[in-house]
């Protein structure tokens, strides 16, 4: 057979097509009554089995069609439905031509039988009789039950599904309120721009920068409102990329603050496309790299002072070289005039000359930090006696330059390269404070400093102590300034005309000698930096070297290896005056053969520390492998930086800095010689 089933529950029709498929007919499926006419229509079936409430044409609507149309009204019509109204639903489908009135829900087999009563007896009229009446009472109270347990069941899963729903909406609006968060406190800047440029969302972050209230920004201001001209054209210039790539990376652009201050950012930006491609919006990440920029200058301020130290070492090598043959030759020629030689008062100024120019290259190698801090006995009366002239030429001529020294002979352990260093860094930051000229007085006396004291000037003990005042009668200096003054790369000075490492490297110098530095200024009224450094105390300064009568003089053999012609030539003549045999080499190789070709006849090495070839360090390596008591002294002109870098390490290697008097190198060739 084959059966039409019409049923709006797709669950109950798979039912039903299972059973009459399972029984062997062929089942035929439709959706609601206009759907079951027409499908009717079209298949003929053996019999109708239908749902009574549909939406569109219900059952009985359907049931009424099928019995009006001559081709079908023959075919035998069951409904088979959970609505039940009461015996009238029953006896309108039996009027209205329905073999029976079957409801839900039924188990597959009970079903089937009344389907294959209907059909073996064909219609089948319920007689309405009191028993049938309870029998169906029964059944629709069980069925009620259990569709109210059904119900309840669903209310059940609904109420969970609820609670599921809230507990998920409130961990949605947590976490909405955590990205919401992180994106205003973020240390970058984000904001969105409409297909117009203007800002349709930006976060706390980049409100702080550019000073602007939200409701100020938003719907209101254009991004070209918030930038400089300048960037106007860098944005104009990548915006036809960015429109048709998508993004753009690491742009410079220059923002301008609501108080008209300007502010350099890096942006990228990402544009927001829909699902056609069109463009929608922007999103851009905007990072504060005024700081950047500021590294970047004090990093090649720096580089710059790198250069220039580097520069002065190179100086100071040559130099060094030049004043050790004038030295040696002027003190060689004033060797050989008698007391009374009327040359001798162009001799003397020739030596005063160049022990001055020894002491301006010392002063330019303490400027520029390649002096090594040796610590010694120093009298800062002399100290600033012997700095006066160099100041004076430093500030110029339109300040007038004042030393007061202390009545007393005050003496510090201190190294005075770099004390002379602290003073040149003041008066270059005093001639600064005076454009238009003035006064500066540099004076030093004792005080005693007691724990209070000491506490308050930020010093490691009570004691007594020398006191440098420098004092300027220049602008002065606003409280904000002086709490900063001493920070590295801290400069109120236009771009190019300060590193700003003066001050900080005075500071750092002071307090390695265990002393402090104070400040006392004001706009207006000038500046004075205290130094207090301790006083020696009195006979700790050991006994000062006796005076020579005469050059100390010999007989030893001395192999010179120096590759400057002139310094070679001069210490060859010096030595020579005074006794010595000498044996020359211009360079470590030289110096090596030499050494070889007069074994067993040397008594001194002399070596420069850097030749071409073979180095002094080098050459002295390979001769103290076949003579490892060989004596040695080596010479240079360089700094000491570059000095310990060659593996020279003054305090523990007889070694003697250029330019050297010839009282200094002999006097050290006699001491090595004579050493046990």
């Amino acid at each position: 057979m084959k059966i039409l089933i019409v049923d709006d529950n797709s669950d109950d029709r798979r039912l039903l097509r299972y059973i009459v498929e399972k029984k062997g007919h062929e089942a035929v499926e439709a959706g609601d009554g206009r759907e079951g006419l027409e499908t009717a229509a079209l298949q003929r079936p053996d019999m109708i089995i239908s749902d009574a409430l549909m939406p569109g044409m219900d059952g009985f609507q359907f049931l009424r069609a099928v019995k009006e149309n001559p081709d079908l009204k023959t075919i035998p019509f069951v409904f088979y439905s959970a609505t039940y109204k009461g015996y009238k639903d029953v006896e309108l489908a039996i009027s209205l031509g329905a073999e029976a009135y079957i409801l839900k829900p039924k188990e597959p087999g009970e079903l089937w039988d009344e389907v294959e009563l209907i059909m073996k007896e064909g219609a089948r009229v319920k007689t309405l009789t009191p028993e049938i009446i309870r029998e169906d009472e029964e059944y629709l109270k069980r069925y009620s039950q259990v569709v109210a347990e059904k119900l309840e069941e669903k209310v059940r899963e609904l109420e969970e599904a609820l609670d599921l729903r809230k507990k998920a909406e409130e961990e949605l609006r947590r976490h909405a309120e955590e990205i919401n968060d992180l994106y205003n406190n973020a240390p970058c800047g984000y904001h969105s721009l409409d297909t117009n440029g203007i800002f349709v969302r930006i976060n706390d972050t980049e409100l702080s920068w550019l000073g602007y209230a939200r409701d100020e920004i938003i719907g209101k201001r254009n991004f070209s409102d918030i930038i400089t001209p300048a960037s106007m054209k860098v944005f104009l210039k990548h915006y036809p990329v960015f429109k048709e790539r998508g993004w753009v990376r690491d742009l410079e652009f220059e923002m301008i603050r609501k108080d008209g201050t300007v502010i350099p950012v890096l942006l990228s930006a990402t544009a927001i496309r829909d699902a056609d491609g069109n463009f929608l919006m922007s999103r851009s990440t905007v990072y504060d790299i005024a700081e950047r920029r500021l590294l970047e200058a004090q990093l090649l301020q720096a580089q710059k002072m790198e250069s220039v130290g580097q520069l002065a070492g190179g100086v100071a090598h040559d130099f060094n070289n030049i004043l050790s043959a004038i030295i040696g030759y002027g003190n060689l020629l004033q060797m050989k005039l008698r007391e009374d030689d009327p040359l001798r008062s162009y001799v003397d100024p020739i030596l005063t000359a160049a022990d001055r120019a020894a002491g301006l290259t010392k002063s330019l190698l303490a400027f520029s930090r390649k002096q090594v801090m040796k610590l010694g006995p120093v009298s800062l009366n002399d100290l600033i006696r012997k700095v006066e002239a160099f100041l004076a030429r430093l500030i110029g001529e339109d300040v007038k330059l004042a030393t007061i020294p202390s009545e007393e002979d005050l003496t510090v352990m201190a190294d005075a390269g770099q004390i002379e260093q602290v003073l040149m860094n003041l008066a270059t930051n005093a001639r600064d404070a005076m454009p238009s000229g003035g006064s500066l007085t540099i004076s030093c006396r004792s005080v005693d400093v007691d724990d209070a004291c000491a506490a308050a000037h930020g010093l490691d003990a009570p004691g007594t102590y020398a006191l440098i005042s420098v004092a300027d009668t220049g602008q002065g200096m606003s409280e904000r300034t002086r709490e900063r003054i001493f920070e590295p790369f801290f400069t109120t000075k236009e771009v190019g005309k300060g590193t700003g490492l003066g001050l900080s490297i005075v500071y750092g110098i002071i307090k390695q000698h265990g002393g402090h530095i104070d400040i006392a200024s004001a706009p207006g009224a000038g500046t004075t930096f205290g130094i207090y450094i301790p006083l020696l105390r009195k006979g700790s300064e050991g006994s000062a070297p006796a005076v020579a009568a005469s050059y100390p003089r010999g007989s030893a053999t001395i192999l010179l290896a120096e590759d400057d012609p002139e310094t070679r030539r001069m210490t060859h003549l010096l030595l020579e005056e005074f006794g010595y045999r000498v044996i020359e080499a211009c360079d470590g190789n030289e110096a090596i053969e030499k050494f070889r070709s007069h074994e067993g006849q040397i008594d001194l090495i002399i070596l420069d520390v850097i030749m071409p070839g073979k180095s002094g360090t080098e050459a002295c390596d390979e001769i103290r492998k076949t003579a490892p008591d060989a004596k040695v002294i080596f010479m240079s002109g360089y700094t000491p930086d570059i000095i310990r870098a060659k593996g020279i390490a003054e305090e523990e290697t007889d070694f003697l800095s250029k330019p050297v008097t010839p009282d200094v190198l002999l006097k050290k060739v006699r001491e090595v010689i004579e050493r046990a």
